[in-house]
């Protein structure tokens, strides 16, 4: 008995040894259905890793985010067993390149492959009959779609966002009529210039950075190439200072240091952005193009660098493009101190309803531009401007425009409209539905939004309420018919193309009005305006500005500081660039000051300042160039000379940026040559020794305060939880036979 109980032991601890070799969390993952399909044959999620999928035979239907958010997926194939794919179901998986389409589909629903980022091509087979919103939204890099004769419903928004598609349908089908509506629509898209995405003049993905991955998109955008798998982890450690303050490090699977930053306070989100850098490293540099201004020698040092950026600036600007295509906002309350919401700040993401605080002023050009899911906006009355694009393409002034005008829930209780025509919130009337040869603007409107009766050609007569402060950019522009405008008396301002189109003159409005913008009346002479807005301020509306086009001379003569040279890509005309230099700029000091929170002195060095003002014939300072680089060279001051150099400027939130800077030797004098994208304040700038360049490359981290860690590598919990359970059990039924097998070796049974 005693030699059975300790062969059994050791049974038991050898049992125990088996246990511990079994294979760890990661294979139990295995044993996870790669498809989680129901009974009836719907496709609710994908589990796997797999770069090329094809889904089963047995599925016929692809549930709502069935595979949303996947970066690893690459292909996939649709079989012909598929009868419907649910909206949603491919959003934003960001690297997925080819899908091919099987026969039983006849609909490509609302949202399904949009923001798909790695897109290129797409064949529609003949099966598929109908094309919903935003189906392909945002696919930025989507060049080419083919479709048949057969598909006779294509939404106007399928293929909004799509920058670089050309459509292929045989000529004088739907498809092919719909294409020729799309280019006209594309050509207008408002973030052309603002994300960069069309043949955007930034490094190609060829050229590496001071790490020797590729930094910038293909698309120019701040969207990064997308690695194979395994190619490198990046993981985020967090921490708490003493001050109370946040420090968050971005470290590769190498532990290289990716960045450096920390949040001041709960209410500020820091990110590192890249919109504006584009980095090179090392030598030699290529070749400069035979328009190009200066000769680039093949022994050029190019420097770079990156800045943290605040999202919410000095608690009262939301920065332009601050939570740019973010997928996690839903409903969302500002704080109180918040004055302007940026341009673009929250356009194209989830965001489903927006409550602003009493002190917000100003929200600007393409705030919320196409948030699909914004069916919910509560205004303030103290908003005073809302830019063009502001909410264009939300549900919210969407289903607006679609519905009825007999009831408007929308409407402040205090306002008296007459029917349910005017979509009014805190006193801002932002979109007019009807159809009237007599409008009377309710009474208790404030502002009167951009575009908001732009086009309505019925209108003959106009009645504004006394309430009325401001009449936005294109408020009334292409309302041929009006004719006669009654003024409620309280105006103030009457902005950029206002009456443009309509048979109102400049004579009609009454003298006490002082504030007309631009070509705010046809028979307003050219040198008769007072003010002009930011769009006049964009190169590619050059139309806003002046008509005169002086294309004999296209190009760019440079002013001011001598030896300054300048090539504008792509200048259709001549422009003047000015070149200052300044002893002093509190804008700039403010920005270094504001920036000095994350590089603690590093651009306190040695600097020489220059503001740049670029014009056309209309003499409007030209502050945002969109896609246009242009491409500054200085000489370099004798102050500077023989040190390592970065060019600093300012944004328009007032946000110190840093641009890559070549150092150029041509002809016996150095120049600093550098690209920009926007016009402002600019210093030459000597770099110090605290953080090396070889160690940093860009990246794009965004931290909240108080927010939790990482996220975990399973999306789904149940499964986290499930895996995890298998691995505590494991260790726990080893523990158990180690002890009942020790205890059956070296108890001794006792005899009586």
């Amino acid at each position: 008995m005693k030699r059975i109980r300790k062969l059994l032991g050791v049974i038991l601890i050898i049992s125990a040894f088996v246990v511990v070799q079994l294979p760890p969390l990661g294979a139990d993952a295995a044993s996870v259905p790669e498809f989680s399909i129901s009974g009836s044959g719907t496709l609710l999620s994908y589990n796997g890793t797999r770069t090329d999928v094809v889904i089963p035979s047995t599925v016929i239907e692809i549930a709502t985010d069935a595979f949303r958010d996947n970066d690893n997926i690459r292909r996939v194939t649709i079989p012909n067993s598929v009868r419907k794919v649910n909206e949603y179901a491919f959003w934003d998986c960001d690297n997925l390149e080819t899908v091919s389409i099987g026969a039983g589909l006849n609909k490509i629903d609302d949202f399904v492959f949009a923001n798909c980022m790695g897109l290129v091509s797409i064949n529609i087979p003949a099966n598929v009959t109908s094309i919903g919103i935003y189906a392909f939204e945002d696919d930025v890099n989507l060049e080419s779609v083919t479709i048949t004769e057969n598909t006779h419903i294509i939404h106007d928004s399928a293929f909004d966002g799509c920058y670089k598609l050309v459509i292929f349908a045989p000529e004088g089908s739907y498809a092919w009529e719909y294409a020729q509506g799309f280019y006209v629509r594309q050509a207008k898209f408002p973030v052309y210039e603002d994300t960069g995405m069309i043949d955007d003049p930034t490094p190609s993905d060829t050229e590496d950075n001071a790490n020797g991955d590729s930094s910038v998109g293909e698309d120019g955008s701040d969207e990064y190439p997308a690695e194979e798998p395994g190619a490198y982890t990046t993981q985020y450690e967090i921490t708490q200072r003493p001050d109370g303050t946040y420090t968050a490090v971005a470290y590769n699977e190498n532990t290289n240091v990716y960045g450096q930053t920390h949040v001041v306070g709960n209410s500020a989100v820091v990110f590192m952005d890249n919109s504006a850098l584009h980095v090179i490293e090392g030598s030699p540099a290529p070749e400069a193009d035979e328009e190009s201004s200066v000769n680039i020698p093949s022994d050029t040092v190019i420097y770079s660098s990156s800045i943290p950026k605040y999202t919410i600036v000095d608690s009262s600007i939301v920065a332009d493009k601050a939570y740019y295509m973010s997928g996690d906002l839903e409903n969302m309350s500002l704080p109180q101190g918040i004055t302007e919401i940026g341009q673009f700040s929250f356009a194209r993401t989830d965001v489903v309803s927006v409550t602003l605080p009493d002190s917000v002023v100003k929200i600007d050009y393409g705030a919320f531009y196409h948030c699909a899911r914004l069916g919910s906006v509560s205004l303030p009355q103290s908003v005073m401007k809302i830019e063009p694009y502001a909410f264009s393409g939300t549900p919210w002034v969407e289903d607006f425009m679609a519905a009825s005008g007999s009831i408007n829930n929308n409407l402040d209780s205090d306002l008296n409209a007459s029917g349910g025509d005017f979509l009014v919130s805190g006193g801002a009337l932002v979109a007019y539905r009807g159809h009237s040869t007599n409008v009377t603007v309710p009474s208790g409107v404030r502002i009167i939004v951009s575009g908001a009766f732009k086009d309505v050609t019925s209108m003959k007569s106009l009645s504004l309420p006394s309430s009325l402060i401001s009449i936005g950019e294109e408020a009334f522009m292409g309302c041929s018919n009006l004719e006669e405008v009654s003024f409620g008396g309280n105006e103030e301002e009457i902005l950029d193309r206002a009456f443009a189109g309509t048979n109102v003159s400049v004579h009609d409005i009454p003298d006490r009005i002082a504030c007309i913008g631009l070509d705010a009346f046809d028979d307003l002479r050219s040198d008769a305006f007072v003010t002009y807005e930011e769009s006049a301020q964009r190169l590619s509306n050059s139309e806003l500005r002046s008509s005169v086009e002086d294309k004999m001379n296209a190009g760019v003569t440079v002013t001011g500081t001598d030896g300054v040279q300048a090539y504008l890509d792509g200048a259709d005309r001549h422009y003047t660039l000015n070149v200052t230099e300044l002893s002093s700029s509190d804008v700039f000091e403010r920005a270094l000051n504001r920036a000095n929170d994350f590089l603690n002195g590093k651009y306190n060095g040695d600097k020489v300042l220059y503001d740049l003002t670029l014009t056309d014939s209309a003499g409007i300072p030209i502050s945002k160039l969109g896609n246009q680089g242009l491409e500054v060279a200085i000489p370099i001051p004798e102050s500077l000379s023989g040190k390592k150099l970065v060019v600093l400027t300012v944004d328009r939130n007032g946000q110190l940026e840093d641009i890559p800077v070549t150092v150029v030797d041509t002809d016996g004098t150095s120049y600093a040559r550098f690209t920009t994208y926007h016009l402002s304040v600019f210093a030459l700038c000597s770099t110090g020794d605290e953080l090396a360049d070889s160690d940093i490359i860009t990246s794009d981290v965004t931290l909240r305060a108080n927010s939790g860690g990482p996220a975990v590598a399973y999306s789904d919990p149940t499964v986290k939880d499930r895996l995890l359970s298998v691995s505590y059990a494991r260790w726990i039924i080893c523990g158990m036979l180690v002890l009942s097998g020790a205890f059956l070796i070296l108890v001794r049974k006792k005899v009586r």
